[in-house]
């Protein structure tokens, strides 16, 4: 996971600093606290460092760090420039001031910062790293993709893979390739996108993926080999044609997506079983007449944001009351049936829920080719109703994940993905009227996407 690749490079980083004797202890506690997600104990632990003595830069920075990880960025700019003050030549304020600045969306104040800090510590790879993924968000994939090579730092070799080539980018022609699995689902998917072009170009693929993905996977890449992880991950034993070269999934696209217009206007790369979407199209059919439109609105965990991506089901109410048009849960926390619950007993608004076809990605996959569209936060199932080529609407965060860009209504990975963006921070309310607007004109005239 790439948040296992990022506390490998804070280690690195850290290891890599110039030691300094104030606060060791009181990093070491608070590095202890956040690793164990208690971020509310990291800031009481740094907020009594501050009053304890409020001119430590340690505890400033640190208070600072505590409350941009509670995204509460007004008191954590001001403790950053409290430490600011104390000292302003250390590199890692520089990257935490950066990444907060990349939060609310401004970018350009981020890089400036990434830069200083690279400029006060040459060998820093956290900075790099960030900067590489604000480069990959405004969309300049020739230079952003070295700094995410930046995850592999301390990630060892493939498993399975040792001796084994790593592909550079050279001719495949008359070669096998291994493309090894990482990260999370959603990027499994979209990193899926480069497939066709490595399966035309090699002699062969292998295709290792997350078990939930095999069926999926095997149906839309019929002539590669595709496996589920085996414990530990890497090649199953005995699995043929051996292969020549290696790579990450998420290794390709320095190659093959340099700029935007290497990103193909695909109308899917996944296939979903056809019997299975048509007995979804009868399921759903008895439902009603109207469009059948997926929901889901809670994304990630905690330590991925899950505040800034998600919304409280009632503030779509707007979007739920569109005439005519019947709603179907996909949210996949398990909290969403007695949401949904109490919607309908506060509103008399139900939505259909089936937790059973959420844990089947392959059922998953049938039912969004037989619904009509699908809304949803930042979460995975952007990316199967993206790759399926079906029209999903994304209610997106002032500053998203670099994947679906700053600005805009595109999404460069899937062509039939529609963005609404927030322009304020952590402000729905013009975000889910525009959704509301546009799916209330969509349903009035049943037309396109």
């Amino acid at each position: 996971m790439l948040r296992r690749f990022l506390a490998q490079l804070l280690q690195t980083s850290r290891a890599r600093a110039p030691q300094r004797a104030d606060g060791a202890t009181l990093r070491e506690q608070f590095d202890a606290l956040l690793q164990a997600d208690d971020c509310e104990g990291a800031l009481a632990l740094a907020a009594q460092a501050a009053a304890r003595e409020p001119a430590a830069f340690e505890a400033q920075l640190l208070l600072g760090r505590a409350h941009q990880k509670l995204h509460a960025p007004e008191p954590a700019l001001a403790c950053f420039e409290a430490a600011r003050r104390l000292r302003d030549s250390d590199a890692e304020f520089y990257d935490f001031r950066g990444s907060l600045y990349q939060e609310l969306g401004r970018l350009a104040e981020a890089f400036a910062d990434y830069e200083r800090a690279l400029a006060l510590r040459r060998d820093f790879p956290l900075a790099a790293f960030h900067r590489g993924m604000a480069r990959l968000l405004s969309a300049d994939f020739a230079h952003g993709w070295e700094g995410y090579e930046l995850r592999r730092l301390n990630a060892g070799p493939i498993p399975g893979a040792a001796g084994i080539e790593r592909w550079d980018g050279a001719p495949l022609a008359g070669r096998a390739l291994f493309v090894a699995r990482e990260q999370g689902l959603g990027d499994e998917i979209m990193f899926a996108s480069l497939l066709p072009q490595l399966i035309a170009q090699a002699a062969h693929c292998l295709i290792e993926c997350e078990p939930r993905l095999v069926t999926l996977f095997r149906r839309s890449f019929p002539s590669a080999t595709v496996f589920a992880s085996p414990p530990g991950g890497g090649l199953p034993p005995g699995i043929a044609p051996q292969p020549d070269l290696v790579t990450e999934a998420g290794s390709v696209a320095r190659f093959l997506r340099r700029s935007a217009g290497d990103f193909p206007r695909h109308q899917g790369y996944l296939r979903a079983d056809p019997v299975q979407v048509a007995l979804w199209r009868e399921r759903l059919d008895r439902l009603g007449p109207g469009p059948k439109v997926a929901l889901s609105w809670t994304g990630g965990v905690r330590k991925t944001r899950r505040s800034l991506r998600s919304l409280a089901l009632e503030e779509l109410l707007p979007v739920l009351r569109t005439p005519g048009v019947r709603f179907i849960s996909l949210q996949y926390t398990p909290e969403a049936r007695a949401e949904l619950d109490a919607l309908e007993a506060r509103h008399g608004i139900r939505i259909e829920h089936w937790p059973d076809v959420i844990a089947d990605l392959d059922q998953t996959a049938a039912l969004l080719c037989a619904l009509e569209l699908t809304v949803s936060v930042c979460t995975s199932l952007v990316h199967l109703g993206g790759a399926l080529g079906r029209p999903v609407w994304v209610m997106a965060p002032l500053s998203p994940e670099w994947r679906y860009g700053l600005a805009g209504e595109a999404m460069p990975w899937y062509p039939s993905v529609r963005l609404f963006r927030q322009v304020e921070y952590r402000r729905w309310q013009p975000v889910v009227a525009a959704v509301a607007a546009a799916l209330g004109a969509r349903a009035a005239s049943r037309g396109g996407s």
